[in-house]
């Protein structure tokens, strides 16, 4: 079941006024039978509509992520242009993978994945209703030695973008997760296709904790939270999908043409830089204190043998 053309048109009407069955079937070109299904399919997407023998009338302003609404209120040039709605999948990210035809921008949303992921397989936990689970398709064509570099523009874009709206400080902790008083609330998930030397089709999966509550979190080994339960108010999601695709894609042709040095805007709010840290990789570790990123995106340690960089592992902050 999917939001089409014709129900975008109909909520377009009803928004306005009291519209009758009757002009709306003549203006859609379909039965007042017809008109009535779709009022009830669009009744269980969570849409608060009015029925009566005059009409039928949109109780309240749409903060739905529906396409119809979030294409009123998205400034971009060409991220989300095309945008795919799910109720449910199982990851924006497979469905991205398998459908290779989607144009460069494309989004995918869901708003509930029964299969969401993180970093090396990890699961991630979407709680329906309450946060933004998206993928981006982009194809860059830009050098693989760059990949982790290229990585940092989409938490920094999601950092600038959710700057907005909040008063804690953000932080990015590497390689690319979204931190704020020392809890995860969001992570980012880029799966690439590499043709020779070149990185032509990436994925950018992005999983953000927006109204989620404390008990979404029951039983997680890492401690998370969400934008809700730290700034303590509820946010339209809506608009902050829309800013946030903004700021990607600002971001994201910024460091394509070479005008964001992007390594030293991460190195500035870095999480636990100056602190000790352990970085753990397959079945090596390694203790230090983090000093910062070297120009390819590396982690820079420093060890009791001298610095090391480091560039994959999980980095976690030591406590004794």
């Amino acid at each position: 079941m999917k939001i089409n053309k014709i129900d975008e048109k109909l909520l377009d009407y009803i928004s306005q006024e009291k519209t009758s069955g009757e002009f709306l079937a003549k203006e859609l070109g379909i039965s007042r039978t017809a008109v009535w299904k779709r009022i009830n399919k669009l009744k269980k997407y969570g849409y608060e509509i009015e029925s009566s023998k005059s009409g039928y009338k949109l109780l309240k302003p749409d903060e739905s992520l529906l396409p119809n609404n979030l294409k009123k209120i998205l400034k971009t040039r060409f991220i989300g242009k095309e945008y795919i709605y799910f109720q449910e999948i199982d990851s924006t990210n497979n469905y991205a993978k398998n459908h290779p035809e989607l144009k460069h921008g494309t989004v995918v949303l869901a708003e509930n994945q029964i299969a969401g992921k993180g970093r090396k397989g990890r699961k991630w936990v979407s709680a329906p209703q309450k946060g933004l689970y998206f993928s981006i398709v982009l194809h860059p064509q830009i050098d693989v030695s760059q990949i982790l570099k290229f990585s940092l523009t989409f938490p920094y874009a999601v950092k600038l973008a959710l700057d907005k709206y909040v008063k804690n400080d953000i932080y990015i902790k590497f390689p690319n997760d979204l931190y704020m008083n020392n809890k995860k609330f969001a992570g980012i998930l880029l799966e690439s296709e590499i043709e020779g030397d070149q990185l032509t089709r990436v994925i950018v999966g992005i999983g953000i904790n927006v109204n989620n509550d404390p008990e979404d979190f029951e039983g997680l080994e890492v401690p998370a939270t969400s934008l809700k339960i730290e700034e303590g108010k509820t946010f339209n999601r809506a608009k902050t999908l829309a800013d946030i695709l903004k700021y990607v894609e600002d971001i994201y042709l910024q460091c394509l043409e070479g005008h964001m040095d992007i390594i030293s805007k991460v190195n500035e709010i870095l999480l636990w830089k100056g602190k000790t840290v352990k970085v753990k990789d397959n079945n090596s570790e390694l203790t230090g204190i983090l000093i910062g990123l070297d120009q390819s995106a590396g982690l820079r340690i420093m060890t009791e043998d001298g610095e090391k960089v480091i560039y994959s592992g999980d980095l976690t902050l030591r406590t004794n």
